[in-house]
């Protein structure tokens, strides 16, 4: 099949990569070209090399370039992922009526609102209806692609929700997403208002497991219960489940925290609404602060020349990105009350370095050594040490954002963080303490090495 994917993001790069691995001829449309390398997510490079090679695959900037033309200008099928109707419409109107005169298809993979592919379709169908043309389908299949495992996601998924409302072009639509649905059938047909909605509510549901965790966690803190100990006991019972019930310090993300704030505003518009998915925001950005009060606790209110430790700055792990991520609340903080910090992630340090190079009151530096030196030279009069200097450095290892700190905080679940050298973090920590906001370690082996330990609803209050 000949398929054009018009979009930018993550969601984009995978579906032209894996559409075009199965077979298909595709042509990915972008203004202004992903750089696939930044996104480090695993095997996509490599894989988009590969269908380019093969020739299966163009990465295209406009409509209009001479390899787009060479192909007769028509599409079995037309993608749109992380992008606008509206913004579709604007840029492409022309070449993508004329590109639909053969009975093709288009297929939102992101939808932003309940009833965007209705009113998309009434759009086109409008102009097309003016110049006695076919009428034009257009379908929702809201694709989970979750960062760090985006081609498994899109390959091997675990459903595929495909909304139509135009039972001539099920058949169609079925054979493309065929390659992806052998191991067992995963489809599930429904309207593309179904489809849009059970993405929004989704991950509505998820964000609600996540805030009612970490209401609970704090409850079993003041109650001088591990709240690690409830979650088992409750996740066996098979009407919740395991998943989705581990507190933390905040989720993160863009396409999370979004579409709570779009069912949220749906149900703002009810006279009866509750606020339910309001009040899961507003914990969730409470969350985002809690290692800082447990550290602003543990130094008795006065963080002012300490110097924090941070392991993790994406929001997930094997991901770079940082939207949403509780390290960056928690730097901002710790900066605010004039201490300095060290930030180690194996993925986001060029996401933290953009996002603060241009902050005025913070002073980024980019490795211990520089840093050191700069303190030296700075206040060689009066000795002072490296936890006078205000800003934040980026370590290029767990270890060295260890130098000379007074304790740790852990903000993402990397694998490497799991099973540190408590021997290596006793002797680097000054205060000997670890404020773990993924609840990765086990508190009694940490306590057992000489290290104070505080977690998420772990039963210790400071």
């Amino acid at each position: 099949m000949n398929i054009a994917i018009i979009g930018e993001g993550l969601q984009a790069l995978v579906a032209s990569a894996l559409f075009a691995s199965v077979g298909n001829q595709v042509s990915l449309i972008q203004q202004t070209p992903d750089s696939v390398e930044s996104f480090k997510e695993p095997g996509l490079t490599s894989l988009i090399r590969e269908q380019q090679n093969s020739g299966r695959l163009l990465h295209l900037s406009d409509w209009s370039e001479s390899d787009l033309k060479n192909q007769n200008s028509h599409f079995d099928f037309i993608l749109l992922s992380g992008i606008s109707p509206d913004h579709v419409l604007s840029l492409y109107q022309p070449d993508l009526l004329h590109s639909t005169k053969n009975n093709t298809t288009i297929v939102m993979l992101s939808p932003a609102e309940i009833g965007e592919a209705e009113a998309f379709s009434v759009r086109l169908n409008a102009t097309n209806a003016a110049n006695n043309k076919k009428q034009i389908s257009v379908c929702c299949v809201p694709l989970l692609v979750r960062e760090g495992r985006a081609l498994n996601d899109f390959s091997r998924p675990e459903s595929i929700i495909i909304g139509c409302d135009d039972d001539g072009v099920l058949a169609k639509i079925k054979s493309l997403f065929y390659p992806f649905n052998r191991v067992k059938n995963v489809i599930k047909l429904v309207s593309t208002r179904e489809a849009e909605f059970s993405c929004f509510a989704g991950n509505a549901m998820l964000a609600t497991r996540l805030s009612f965790m970490n209401e609970i966690a704090s409850l079993a803190e003041e109650s001088g219960v591990d709240v690690e100990v409830i979650r088992e006991c409750i996740g066996s019972d098979p009407r919740i489940g395991q998943d989705y019930l581990y507190p933390g310090c905040g989720y993160g993300g863009k396409a999370l925290a979004e579409n709570v704030a779009r069912v949220a505003d749906q149900l703002s518009h009810r006279t009866d609404d509750l606020g339910l998915l309001d009040a899961v925001a507003r914990i969730n950005e409470r969350q985002k602060d809690v290692l800082f009060r447990k550290i602003w606790r543990f130094f008795k209110s006065d963080l002012k020349g300490k110097h924090i430790a941070i392991w993790g700055a994406s929001f997930k792990p094997n991901s770079p990105s940082i939207i949403g991520s509780p390290a960056i609340k928690l730097i901002e903080s710790l900066i605010a009350q004039s201490a300095s910090v060290s930030i180690y992630d194996p993925m986001a340090l060029d996401s933290v370095r953009e996002h603060f190079s241009l902050r005025d009151n913070v002073t980024l530096r980019e490795n211990i050594a520089q840093r050191e030196n700069a303190a030296l030279l700075e206040n060689a009069s009066t000795q002072t040490g490296i936890n006078d200097i205000k800003g934040l450095q980026l370590a290029n290892s767990a270890d060295e954002a260890l130098n000379q700190a007074d304790v740790l905080a852990i903000c993402t679940e990397w694998k490497e963080f799991w099973s540190p050298d408590f021997e290596q973090l006793k002797i680097s920590l000054s205060h000997q303490a670890i404020f773990d906001g993924r609840n990765i370690m086990d508190p009694t082996i940490v306590e057992e090495n000489g290290l104070k330990y505080y977690g998420i609803g772990r039963g210790k209050l400071i």
